[in-house]
């Protein structure tokens, strides 16, 4: 997340939006966001409709750590219109997302 948060103003100028997004409340979004100094928007998706719809879900046949319910780390770039640029999403929640690939993802799609 801190190499979105770097880089936020490279995605802005490029007319793309960045989009977190995570099964947790709000107030875990919003500690989360403080924390990092995140200034882009941390989707919260609480009651799963989301996720399910990206199919990022762990579900019960897949234990992540012992734990149920939880969501794979995701990452959405898009663009003004609303399309989606780039994906990134990984069962690993110690792997972070490379920015310089989402960043080239936005360029060749304008």
């Amino acid at each position: 997340m801190e190499g979105f948060r770097e880089n936020y103003e490279r995605f802005q100028a490029l007319g793309a939006s960045v989009l977190g997004m995570c099964v947790e409340s709000d107030r875990a979004h919003t500690a989360f966001a403080a924390a990092l100094d995140v200034q882009f928007p941390l989707v919260s998706d609480f009651n799963r409709q989301i996720v399910g719809q990206f199919g990022i879900d762990y579900t019960e046949d897949e234990p992540f750590g012992g734990w149920w319910g939880m969501s794979r780390r995701s990452v959405f770039v898009l663009g003004r219109d609303g399309i989606v640029r780039y994906a990134w999403i990984t069962d690993d929640p110690l792997v972070a997302p490379d920015v310089e690939e989402a960043i080239k993802a936005v360029q060749a799609m304008r």
